[in-house]
């Protein structure tokens, strides 16, 4: 059990990595005009093609493939709505109309909704260390973070809605993936969002323009495609390998990375204050990992082994 919650952590930092980066990416492409709801279709239609090719192409079992979905057609359907489509299309209109840096902090939040639902659920519990460590997490992120600049207007209001959409996804997820493979669920998520936007896309009279996208606003795409690729998949690994309260609290490690890569790039100044609540959020975060019984165990064993 030890090595299979440290494996699921070492997925949720990658996990992390990718979000932070990909945050900051992704509000580059939309500055450059392309419509959030055309973004959508082509990014995540982009990921759940590259699924697609990777289960019925590269593993060379098809029928099984096959089968085991249509079991859980029900189970993909409603990842797919709830966690596939409706937040993406939320969280992207909105990150057009607020900055990267709010973006990321309001959907790291999502630690908090999740653990909120995964307590009465999933029937998981915090430690006592846990609990201080979020208590910190908070302190950082709403008192002395850059979240106390945040104006909620339009923009904000629908990252917040879709993170409350992705925090109960979080938790059905959890629940799918004791009898549905990380990789499937993923596949599930982005095939059936695709196809819920796209109807999203006919209802408005706007699938036209989806297919008019000029060419070149294809290729910033790939770069997104690729980050929603290896988040996906490393998320849902992560997810049924660790605790979801463990895991969504690993993911707040991508404030100080969207953070860093803001003040390089585009503020080109990083605070004290900043530097303060980027430390502060990373020694929580690891006081957490580290006050998981398992890993404590790990890293005694550690010690004893190297000395």
């Amino acid at each position: 059990m030890g090595k299979i919650l440290q494996k699921g952590i070492f997925f949720a930092v990658i996990t992390a990595l990718i979000s932070g980066f990909s945050i900051f990416y992704n509000k580059l492409v939309l500055i450059k005009g392309i419509d959030p709801l055309n973004f959508n279709i082509l990014k995540n239609g982009g990921v759940a093609f590259f699924l697609s090719i990777l289960f019925i192409s590269f593993s060379g079992k098809r029928m099984f493939f096959i089968k085991n979905t249509v079991r859980h057609w029900w189970k993909l359907l409603c990842i797919g709505i709830i966690g596939g489509s409706i937040p993406f299309y939320l969280f992207f209109e909105g990150l057009k109309m607020t900055s990267a840096l709010n973006a990321t902090l309001i959907h790291k939040t999502l630690f908090i909704w999740v653990a909120l639902m995964a307590i009465p659920f999933l029937g998981e519990r915090l430690s006592f260390f846990q609990v201080i460590g979020y208590f910190f997490i908070i302190f950082s992120t709403f008192f002395i973070g850059e979240f106390s600049n945040v104006h909620f207007g339009h923009g904000e209001l629908m990252i917040i809605g879709a993170t409350l959409l992705w925090s109960v996804e979080t938790i059905l997820s959890k629940i799918f993936l004791k009898n549905i493979s990380s990789m499937i669920l993923a596949w599930g998520r982005m095939f059936f969002g695709t196809l819920f936007l796209i109807f999203i896309a006919l209802f408005q009279g706007r699938l036209q323009t989806v297919i008019q996208v000029p060419t070149t606003q294809l290729f910033p795409l790939l770069g997104s495609i690729l980050f929603l690729i290896g988040y996906v998949t490393s998320w849902y690994y992560a997810l049924q390998l660790a605790p979801a309260t463990t895991v969504t609290v690993v993911l707040v490690l991508s404030i100080p990375i969207t953070n860093i890569l803001t003040a390089l790039f585009i503020t080109h100044t990083l605070t004290s204050l900043q530097f303060t609540n980027n430390v502060l959020i990373t020694v929580s975060v690891a006081c957490i990992i580290f006050s998981l019984p398992s890993i404590r165990t790990y890293v005694k064993r550690l010690s004893t082994h190297n000395s």
